[in-house]
Order: structure tokens, then C-alpha cells, then sequence
């Protein structure tokens, strides 16, 4: 087997995000994973950007959001869900917010890059 192939992670489908701070009683809610890094692109970056700076927020909001998924970050500390939508803790997510139309376009052709150690 291709020990490359073995360290990589999947980009999951689905992520579940707690709207409020980790302690907070607030909603979980499931959205497609693609969903939460668009709106967390919209939500810290501006469509008006550079090229490359939008390339490299959006591979950076994709790699944080891998790194809680596959560390556990909050599972492993008894939580029932995989990031929170708040920026003190992690990025910020608002739900139902408006998505621009090339951030979108722009995260559609980027979802599969992030960045890896070995």
C-alpha cells in the first residue's frame, strides 16, 4: 500500500458544528462540509481579495477545519461535535448567512487541497 495514500486524510462529507462556545448549551447542527468552508470563507475573507490571497485563506480554512476532524480536537474532550462557530475558539461560521458567489466558486475548485505534515 502507498504510504502516502495511508497518511492523508478524506475530506469528510459532513462536519458538525456547535453554534456557541464549547461550554455554552447551544444547537449542533450537520451541514456538508463543503457548506461550512464556504461560509467560513465568507465569513473572514472578501470576495474583493487577491487572487492567491483568497487561495491561501481558503487552503488554510480547509486544513484548520481537517486538523479539528481528525485530531478529535473536541471529542476527545467528551463533546458531541467536531468544531465550534465561534473565532475565539475556532473560525467563524453564521449560520444561514449569505455566500458569495465566487468565494463559492473558488472553495468548489479548492475543497480537495489542504495543507499535510508527515
Amino acid at each position: 500500500m502507498d504510504r502516502k495514500a495511508v497518511l492523508e486524510p478524506f475530506i469528510p462529507n459532513q462536519i458538525i458544528v456547535h453554534l456557541g462556545k464549547p461550554d455554552e448549551n447551544s444547537r449542533n447542527i450537520r451541514i456538508p462540509f463543503i457548506s461550512y468552508i464556504k461560509n467560513v470563507a465568507c465569513s473572514e475573507i472578501y470576495p474583493t481579495w487577491p487572487e492567491n490571497a483568497l487561495r491561501a485563506n481558503i487552503i488554510a480554512i480547509i486544513t484548520f477545519t481537517l486538523n479539528r476532524i481528525y485530531n478529535e480536537w473536541y471529542p476527545s474532550r467528551g463533546y458531541t461535535y467536531d468544531i465550534t462557530s465561534l473565532p475565539a475558539y475556532d473560525q467563524t461560521f453564521i449560520e444561514d448567512r449569505e455566500i458569495f458567489d465566487s468565494i463559492s466558486k473558488k472553495v468548489d475548485q479548492l475543497f480537495n487541497n489542504y495543507i499535510y505534515r508527515e
